[in-house]
């Protein structure tokens, strides 16, 4: 029997796969392809939920451990630095601030500490690949500016065999000249 309350969000874990957020609970995938099968996330319990598509259609087994508030919220905000890593080049302490100051007291008892969220988001870069040649340099609109949005890219004859690509700021050519070197 379909219920529609019963929706839910899919959260991206750390490795990639989806786990379902329901109710302020967890379930990782189990089994199953058009109608998946979800276990509650710790091992040893045995509650289970049925969905299709996007609704949830069994729930059962109970849970036998107490719910930790603000572990769903945790999962998102993770989710949503991941996303943000990926996405943008915006400072990881920054990054980090923002998506975790509207987290409930509980969630931010729950959170890694500060370190280990700034290596989850680092690792989250994306590293464009290493050219073979000066011609497979590729410049997006994202290599060319400074963190700071200042043009670092100064010159670029287009792509060629004797391509020349100069990377500075103004302010770093004028310091340059004023070297006595």
């Amino acid at each position: 029997m379909v219920t529609n309350d019963l929706t839910f969000r899919l959260v991206s874990s750390s490795k990639g796969t989806n786990k379902l957020s329901h109710d302020g609970t967890l379930y990782i995938f189990h089994r199953g392809i058009f109608k998946k099968e979800w276990r509650c996330e710790i091992q040893t319990c045995k509650a289970r939920v049925h969905s299709v598509d996007d609704l949830i259609v069994k729930m059962f087994g109970e849970h036998f451990h107490s719910k930790e508030n603000g572990k769903e919220e945790v999962a998102i905000a993770k989710e949503n630095l991941r996303k943000r890593a990926r996405e943008t080049h915006d400072n990881p302490h920054i990054a980090i601030g923002e998506e975790t100051s509207s987290l409930s007291e509980a969630a931010k008892s729950l959170l890694p500490l500060q370190h280990a969220l700034k290596l989850m988001y680092k690792r989250q870069r994306t590293v464009a690949p290493i050219p073979h040649s000066v011609e497979d340099l590729e410049l997006n609109a994202s290599d060319i500016k400074t963190l700071s949005d200042k043009n670092f890219l100064f010159y670029d004859s287009g792509p060629k065999p004797e391509r020349i690509v100069m990377f500075a700021t103004r302010e770093n050519l004028d310091f340059l000249a004023m070297s006595s070197i």
